[in-house]
């Protein structure tokens, strides 16, 4: 579909006529699914990475963070030179949260909206609830699920928890725009049944790859408003800390810097620590093979690189898997690897993984943060989103996907990779530039329907 009729498409199913808005506002564009608190990076650049966007296509739009969070403290986010306080109206599960707050509060009201169609009433709703009247009074109310949550692959209680906000938004708009993110897989059937739901009410849905717009289609079947589009970190902004904290220090020159992201998760099975995802690879196995052949090769060393923080014992903790295998290894091997051991944001993180040379990553988000500066990179896959993020620029083979390939393979093709680097990153620069306009050219469209209200 073409970026005109789409702009069209979306005007008219997002500003179908519906109920008068409760005051004349500017523009407001409500983002959900962008976690506002959480120690994992590649969400975090999700939500960096949708603000720049839209307040590019947008620049006098008030942009609001709708979050699952215990608080509503502004978000700084960085646009350009300039760090610009976000807005964030919470919602909450747990008891204590005031009712105004609580979910499940939310729900009723949102049911009580679509249900009693009194303008009288409705106001008095929205004065009462900040969350359901942001909604009501936005122009544009889109959702990213974290990128890859559109799924129960981490279970089914997170899929249906994740789906509640925007059943809400849906009574009180009856739409919603769906961000750039992979849908699918779906085990269970209520997942699915809920998929089909939140998909046939939602007038634009972008898709990060191909396989995830067949697995909509499989729901909705075939639909215009369904359309390919970049993962939105391609546009995040790299900013290298001036005097970063590595164990041990890096020498002045290095030869050729490898960057390793340990994916914690992965490493420890899952959050059932039984290997979760169904992987044929042994991951910590593979890993500790794979640095053993990278440091027998001459002038290398390798920079590990955290994309998920957290505390020892977090199953999630991407430093502790990194220093666990720090441990596998010989001492003469240590002193060429190297731990970035300050928890920096998405954006300096970013800025480091700059400075290597070659790039393996187990978070995808490690990965296009390597990709988008045009540094080869090669995912060592738990997911079926790597390919397809990959696939977007055109380098889906540089995955090598870990439930179905063993040991021996992947260190043969990831050896195989990094000897071609230089091959690698030819052109893809420019493929990485044709993703960044596709992204710009995308959101322009989506709140040209937006402001055209």
């Amino acid at each position: 579909m073409s970026l005109t009729s789409a702009a069209s498409r979306v005007h008219a199913e997002q500003h179908a006529p519906r109920e008068k808005p409760l005051a004349k506002l500017r523009l407001r564009i409500c983002v959900m699914g962008a976690a506002v608190q959480t120690e994992n990076r590649g969400v975090l650049a999700l939500g960096s990475s949708l603000v720049k966007l839209l307040a590019d296509a947008a620049p006098d739009a008030e942009i609001i963070y709708l979050a699952g969070n215990r608080d509503s403290q502004p978000v700084p986010a960085r646009i350009g030179s300039q760090t610009r306080p976000i807005p964030v109206i919470n919602y909450r599960l747990s008891p204590k949260a005031p009712p105004r707050q609580h979910l499940l509060c939310i729900m009723a009201l949102s049911l009580a909206w679509r249900l009693l169609p009194f303008s009288g009433l409705r106001s008095r709703i929205a004065r009462s609830n900040p969350w359901i009247g942001a909604v009501a009074q936005a122009g544009l109310v889109g959702d990213i699920r974290g990128g890859d949550s559109f799924s129960d692959i981490y279970g089914l209680k997170r899929f249906v928890l994740g789906s509640l906000p925007v059943i809400a938004v849906l009574w009180v708009r009856r739409d919603i725009v769906l961000f750039p993110q992979t849908y699918g897989p779906f085990k269970h059937r209520l997942a699915r049944t809920l998929a089909a739901y939140i998909l046939r009410r939602s007038s634009c849905i972008l898709s990060r790859d191909h396989d995830s717009m067949a697995t909509v289609e499989g729901l909705i079947g075939k639909s215009s408003k369904v359309n390919l589009c970049p993962d939105v970190a391609f546009a995040l902004e790299a900013i290298r800390p001036p005097d970063p904290q590595i164990s041990p220090p890096l020498p002045s020159h290095v030869p050729c810097l490898i960057g390793l992201n340990v994916n914690g998760l992965v490493f420890h099975g899952g959050y059932n620590r039984r290997n979760m995802f169904g992987l044929k690879l042994n991951y910590p196995d593979f890993l500790a093979r794979l640095v053993f052949a990278l440091l027998d090769r001459e002038g290398t060393r390798l920079l590990l690189v955290p994309h998920t923080f957290g505390s020892p014992g977090n199953v999630e903790s991407d430093p502790e898997a990194s220093r666990k295998l720090i441990e596998l290894l010989p001492e003469p091997l240590r002193a060429r690897v190297h731990l970035i051991t300050a928890k920096y944001d998405q954006h300096e993180i970013k800025g480091l993984i700059g400075m290597c040379d070659f790039f393996i990553g187990s978070r995808m988000h490690s990965c296009i943060a390597a990709l988008s500066q045009g540094i080869p990179a090669i995912a060592v896959a738990y997911s079926k989103k790597f390919k397809g993020v990959f696939d977007s620029i055109g380098v889906g083979h540089w995955v090598v996907d870990a439930r179905n390939t063993n040991i021996e393979a992947a260190l043969a093709e990831t050896l195989k990779r990094f000897e071609e680097r230089a091959e690698m990153k030819r052109g893809l620069a420019d493929k990485v530039q044709i993703a960044r306009q596709t992204l710009r050219e995308t959101f322009a469209v989506i709140c040209a329907g937006a402001v055209a209200t």
